[in-house]
C-alpha cells in the first residue's frame, strides 16, 4: 500500500516536471506579447530561448505608445504552477525619465505562489534605492514601497514630495488598479 503511494506520487512529479518543459513557452510569450501590443506596448529586438524549466529573454527593447521606454537586458521567467517568478536584471530607462527619475535599475524580481494566492510581490534595487512591491489582487490594491538612496534624496526631491513618508523613513506609493 505504502509503496503504491509513493509510486503515485512519484509519476505525479514527473508528470509535472514534464509537462513544465515541454510547455510550448516561447509561442507562449508571443501570443502574449501580441495581447498587450493595442495597449501600445511593443517589445523589440529580443532574444527568447526556451530553456526547459525557463523562459530567457535577452535584449528586449520596450516602447510605450511610440515612446522608447526601456531596455532590458535579462528576463528569466519561471513558471512552475505553484511558484512562479520573474527575474529582470539591468534596466536602462529611456532619457525621458531622467527628470523624474535614475535611469539605471539593477534587477527585479517579481514572484507568485500559490501558498499566498492573493499577493504578487515584488523586490527592486538600482540607482534610485530599494524597493519593494505588494500587489493585493482581491482588493486590487498597488503599494510600493521605496527606501531613497542618496542620489534618489539629492536630485530627486520632487519625485519623492508625491510619495507619503512614514515613521521608518521609507516613501509610500498607493494606488487602486
Amino acid at each position: 500500500m505504502v509503496r503504491k503511494i509513493f509510486n503515485f506520487f512519484i509519476y505525479l512529479i514527473l508528470f509535472i516536471v514534464a509537462l513544465i518543459y515541454f510547455t510550448p513557452k516561447i509561442s507562449t510569450y508571443y501570443f502574449l506579447e501580441h495581447t498587450i501590443k493595442p495597449f501600445g506596448v511593443i517589445i523589440s529586438q529580443e532574444r527568447v530561448s526556451d530553456n526547459g524549466l525557463e523562459l530567457k529573454i535577452e535584449n528586449a527593447s520596450i516602447s510605450v505608445k511610440g515612446v522608447d521606454s526601456a531596455v532590458i537586458e535579462n528576463i528569466d521567467i519561471q513558471i512552475f504552477g505553484l511558484y512562479n517568478s520573474f527575474d529582470i536584471q539591468n534596466i536602462e530607462l529611456s532619457s525621458v525619465a531622467s527628470s523624474f527619475v535614475p535611469l539605471k535599475i539593477e534587477d527585479v524580481n517579481i514572484k507568485y505562489s500559490v501558498i499566498n494566492p492573493l499577493f504578487i510581490t515584488g523586490a527592486s534595487h538600482g540607482e534610485f534605492g530599494e524597493a519593494s512591491l505588494n500587489i493585493n489582487i482581491l482588493e486590487r490594491t498597488l503599494q510600493l514601497k521605496l527606501i531613497p538612496s542618496k542620489i534618489m534624496k539629492q536630485k530627486y526631491r520632487s519625485t519623492l514630495r508625491n510619495l507619503k513618508k512614514n515613521a521608518e523613513g521609507e516613501y509610500i506609493y498607493e494606488k487602486n488598479i
